[in-house]
């Protein structure tokens, strides 16, 4: 494949010319807070694409050890009601790390996602590309007022 860097200073496009559309996975992730250390992840959402073909999808609530706060809560809409019935963290991530296996990885601030599925997992993800689109709308979008994901979609036109 010949390809040109996305990131470099001439905000060049990489290109794509095989004749193969690329697969890779988009990953979003909830959490009861910002340290994968001290915190624990709730929801997992991830989305298997073929080029631009939704492939397949893998989603599910994770119950952690602790009870969720009102402040988590109110961010995500997630409530301890509802994670009582989910599968443990032990249950989900073999499942997850299946269903990613060494494809491209894309996630909206992809360091804080793939931090915390990294130390809820036996498996590195450090052979796993990842491209994260805060990085690219900084700088292919520099205009923005910021670079939530809701402001960058809607500035993209995707609802």
């Amino acid at each position: 494949m010949e390809q040109i860097s996305i990131l470099d200073d001439n905000k060049r496009i990489e290109i794509n010319k095989r004749k193969k559309e690329v697969k890779f996975v988009a990953i979003d992730v909830e959490t009861t807070g910002l340290s994968p250390v001290y915190n624990e992840l709730i929801e997992i959402s991830a989305i298997k694409y073929e080029g631009a073909k939704k492939i397949d999808n893998f989603s599910t609530l994770v119950k952690p050890k602790k009870e969720v706060s009102n402040i988590i809560t109110n961010l995500t809409g997630i409530t301890n009601k509802m994670l009582e019935n989910a599968p443990q963290i032990e249950e989900v991530m073999p499942k997850l790390v299946e269903f990613i296996g060494n494809h491209i990885i894309v996630a909206h601030n992809a360091n804080f996602d793939v931090s915390f599925l990294q130390n809820n997992s036996n498996k590195s993800f450090s052979k796993n590309k990842v491209i994260d689109t805060v990085a690219l709308s900084r700088k292919m979008l520099p205009n923005l007022p910021n670079h939530k994901l809701n402001t960058v979609a809607r500035y993209i036109g995707i609802q």
